[in-house]
């Protein structure tokens, strides 16, 4: 309820305070608490680019039948959120799912990422313990939103980095899985749209703060967080005005610890040093493929992230509203690591001669020892800021009951910067012993006591990089919609989009500093509690310290390295990517047919100028007076592309209202998705191997600047069972077929750099496939058992289960494995989530699994091997207790069952890397009123 500005001074003077005043209404009483009404009800989306009141709690159910006296029911915690959710769902003209925040700064997860997991049709990836990005029904091309509009982290990638953005900002999340000609094209799977909060969607003053603190139990350390909500409204001589201010801050800690086994080659018989090695096993005439070595890796790092949103509403009548919006993101992430690895590149591994050996059936090896394996030990720091700035302008206008014009206007700019730093020791295992048939991989390394001998190591090298990334955005649009009252045409929409979008990347490219001599600064690494202490392996390594390695400029001091790596003209790539966009579209109903049904039919029109510039070049080795070698004279040539190209994207909705409470829906559209930045950028830089790099693999990574659009023709058909307000049943199927889909693939490139040395390069990049298919059936499945006695009527489920299978053409067209599905698709994922929420009692504990999936279609060091993922599964769980209405205690855990994850080249008999990671426990304190 709003009042006048005089009534209201103390409210104006409480927006004054910053969000700082969180710990302080942490620490307010119940007594001081205020009491009253819950907020607006309101369960829509964000649809169009215009904006949307969020899901909050207090929603009554929207779905409910006139006169149903339920409707009146006004519930809060988690029932309002599923309650709120299954609304946006149930009344969408699209199909979509959503998740609301059941209070203020409480999404489900707090990582945005692995609250999108709860949905169906979505799987995650993660990094390093925490989820970072999605696939929608098998596919990644997923267009990232904040209130219907743009939004992305400045890494060339086209969206968001979903593990930037403190989820504590959102109101909800919405899904759309299949397009529209009124939703913005440019995915292939799906739109998430993020909704932040507007004072409008509160009925006055609002406050609301949270603390916590985490706990990792792998790095041993604890992390604060906190966030701060302060809106309000009042009516003023120009005009209801509303201000919300809302802030939220996070740190978190990580480590992760990583077994690996390196690359496997398959003897050649027809070459004589393979041949003599097959005889010395006695497997002359059997194929045989040994691991060229092993490795660990434990890394140590941290995130913060800050996350601001500040929005004006203005009406000064009602028919005019104007929404003014600032979010910025500011996200930094570190991690530092220790990586000993014995192996020898692509160079030949020697048996110890007179070792056993064993073999899967296919001649893969399983256990042996190897003699005099090269060791790299290197300790690295990598360290990445991204701040992304959104600024909108929302105008919507109703000059009359039956048409409706709204005006947006945005600008974006995000800036990341990248840095890398690496000091590499160099030594040799006498002996190296492998047993790889065991979930965790056995390493012996002999003589004993040989590896943690700092007078066996020398020093090797040093590689360190800068880049530096800049992303803006200019997008406006216009869309009007006309009404009908009454027969089969409801309403025509209809509008237009301009965006210009650019993309700025310069990289100073990997600086090569050789070095000799014997170790200055170094430290004995203590591997006794590694794995959790259930890794069988040797006590501890020599490496650069770690306490100096987080200091980029101390590593080079230490190092005696004073200049900094420069910035080269041809070290710059450039994109730019300018779209016009229109559309139409009807929506019509005809609710006296036996089977009453809605939906609407519209086109989208949409072409696209393109122009991206960049530069191939080779930064040759000078070898110096000691032997060692460093950077020398960089040649380079520029490459770049411009075109042109218009798409027409039809669309089709149709819902058929079965009875009350099901509904039948059928979609069939045609979509694209652009290629992102990073696959365009026309760049590649090749630095010739330095003197300690001789015996690794060598790599590079480019675009391919002729990349083609991608393009999918869909088909979707859902059942719906709406049987209570927080209670549904619903069913869906789905077909893509996709054309010029985006794979990555690996050559084998011979590159003679100027001074006349010749090296092999492993260069990743991509190229357009023929086509690809996405098949499957998602079911998902929600309620509150309320009919159970007594306490028992607390309990409830939310289930969900995917099938999604899919086809494309392999990179490798000979080999183990030459069939190989969409990258980071697996076939069978669900969810089962168990509720209890009774009195002041809540708790979630939810088991999350995927099976096995392709991490990339082509691996480095895997002979164009793709590398899978193994299935597994994850539990996180949470409690809270609501102290009064307005102040409520959680504790919550992550990766309670402590998850290990594995992956392999191509055939489970060629393990790669079994990581393990934190366990998280936290402590919440939470304040609204």
């Amino acid at each position: 309820m709003t009042s006048n500005l005089g009534s209201r001074g103390t409210a104006g003077a409480r927006f004054l305070l910053t969000c700082s005043m969180a710990a302080l209404f942490v620490g307010a009483t119940a007594g001081q608490a205020q009491t009253g009404t819950a907020g607006p009800v309101n369960a829509q989306s964000s649809s169009g680019g215009a904006t949307a009141p969020s899901g909050d709690q207090g929603q009554a159910d929207t779905s409910q039948q006139p006169g149903d006296a339920s409707a009146a029911i006004v519930v809060t915690g988690v029932r309002a959120s599923l309650q709120s959710a299954q609304s946006i769902k149930r009344n969408s003209p699209q199909i979509v799912d959503s998740i609301v925040a059941e209070d203020i700064g409480k999404l489900p997860d707090r990582n945005v990422a692995e609250a999108l997991q709860r949905i169906s049709g979505i799987q995650i990836q993660r990094q390093y313990g925490e989820g970072s990005s999605v696939a929608i029904r098998g596919l990644t091309q997923v267009r990232t939103e904040l209130n219907g509009r743009d939004i992305f982290t400045a890494n060339g990638a086209n969206q968001l980095s979903l593990e930037d953005v403190p989820s504590e900002l959102l109101a909800g999340i919405d899904v759309y899985k299949n397009p529209s000609s009124d939703l913005i094209e440019d995915q292939l799977s799906g739109t998430i749209n993020f909704r932040t909060r507007k004072p409008f969607d509160f009925s006055g003053f609002k406050a609301s703060a949270s603390v916590n603190n985490s706990y990792y139990d792998l790095v041993d350390k604890s992390k604060p967080s906190f966030s701060g909500l302060l809106s309000d409204r009042w009516e003023t001589g120009i005009g209801e005005i509303g201000i919300l201010a809302d802030i939220a801050y996070q740190k978190t800690a990580f480590r992760e610890d990583t077994i690996s086994t390196q690359p496997f080659y398959t003897l050649d018989p027809t070459v004589p040093a393979d041949a003599a090695t097959l005889a010395s096993l006695n497997r002359t005439g059997q194929t045989t493929t040994l691991p060229h070595g092993t490795g660990i890796g434990q890394h140590y790092g941290d995130r913060r992230r800050f996350g601001t949103d500040v929005a004006i509403q203005w009406r000064p009548s009602p028919t005019l509203e104007f929404t003014g919006e600032v979010f910025r993101n500011d996200y930094k992430f570190r991690f530092d690591d220790y990586s000993w690895f014995a192996y020898s590149g692509d160079a030949a591994i020697q048996p110890l001669p007179g070792a056993a050996f064993t073999y899967a059936d296919n001649g893969d090896f399983q256990s042996g020892t190897f003699a005099n394996v090269p060791v790299n030990s290197n300790t690295s720091l990598s360290v990445r800021h991204s701040i992304t700035t959104d600024y909108s302008l929302n105008a919507k206008w109703k000059p009359t009951d039956r048409l409706t014009i709204t005006a947006d206007g945005q600008y974006v700019r995000a800036t990341t910067t990248n840095t890398r730093s690496i000091v590499i020791l160099n030594s040799t295992a006498g002996t190296l012993t492998q047993d790889i048939r065991s979930a965790i991989p056995v390493i012996g390394i002999g003589p004993a006591g040989a590896i943690d001998n700092p007078n066996n190591y020398t020093l090797g090298g040093y590689l360190d990089d800068i880049n530096r990334s800049v992303g803006s955005d200019k997008a406006g649009r216009v869309d009007a919609e006309y009404k009908f009252d009454g027969g089969f045409l409801s309403s025509v929409k209809a509008g237009f989009r301009f965006a210009d979008r650019s993309n700025s990347t310069k990289d100073t490219g990997y600086r090569y500093t050789g070095l000799s001599g014997p170790l200055g600064q170094y430290e004995r690494v203590d591997l006794t509690d590694f794995f959790r202490g259930d890794a069988d392996l040797f006590n501890g390594i020599i490496a650069f310290p770690r306490s100096t390695i987080v200091d980029y400029d101390a590593t080079r001091a230490a190092l005696g390295i004073d200049t900094l790596p420069s910035y080269l003209p041809s070290g710059r790539n450039d994109e730019r990517q300018k779209t016009y966009a229109g559309y139409v579209a009807a929506f019509f109903k005809a609710d006296r047919l036996p089977v009453p049904i809605d939906g609407n039919i519209g086109v989208r029109i949409v072409k696209t100028e393109l122009a991206v510039n960049g530069f191939y070049q080779q930064t040759e080795q000078v070898t110096q007076a000691d032997g060692t070698s460093t950077n020398g004279a960089t040649t380079f040539s520029p490459i770049g592309d411009s075109r042109s190209y218009t798409k027409v994207l039809p669309s089709l909705n149709l819902r058929g209202h079965l009875t009350d409470k099901l509904q039948l829906r059928f979609a069939a559209s045609a979509n694209l998705a652009r290629p992102t930045f990073d696959q365009l950028n026309p760049s590649l830089t090749l630095t010739e191997p330095g003197t300690s790099q001789l015996n690794q693999i060598h790599t590079a990574s480019g675009g391919n600047p002729y990349l083609k659009p991608m393009t999918s023709k869909n088909l979707d058909l859902s059942l719906e069972w709406y049987f209570s307000r927080t209670g549904s049943l619903t069913a869906a199927a789905f077909y893509k077929h996709i054309s010029n889909y985006i794979q990555t693939a690996v050559t084998n490139r011979a590159v003679t750099f100027p001074d006349g040395q010749t090296f092999n390069y492993e260069v990743t990049s991509y190229n357009n496939v023929a086509s690809g298919k996405v098949k499957g059936v998602e079911v998902a499945y929600q309620q509150f058992f309320d009919f159970l006695p007594g306490l028992l009527r607390g309990l409830g489920v939310q289930s969900n289960f995917t099938y999604v299978d899919s086809k494309a053409p392999s990179p490798q067209t000979s080999g183990p494995v030459t069939n190989v599905p969409l990258e980071n698709l697996s076939k069978y994922s669900y969810n089962v989530v168990g509720i209890y929420e009774l009195g002041k009692i809540s708790a979630r504990a939810a088991y999350n699994w995927r099976s096995k999936y392709v991490q990339t279609t082509a691996g480095n060091g895997t002979g164009s091997l793709p590398i899978f993922n193994k299935a597994f599964g994850q539990l996180d769980a949470s409690l809270t207790y609501n102290v009064t209405p307005h102040f409520s205690l959680t504790v919550d855990g992550r990766n309670l069952l402590n998850t290990r994850l594995t992956t392999y080249f191509g055939l489970d008999t060629r393990p790669r890397d079994v990581t393990i990671d934190d366990r998280r426990i936290s402590g919440i304190a939470r304040i609204t009123f």
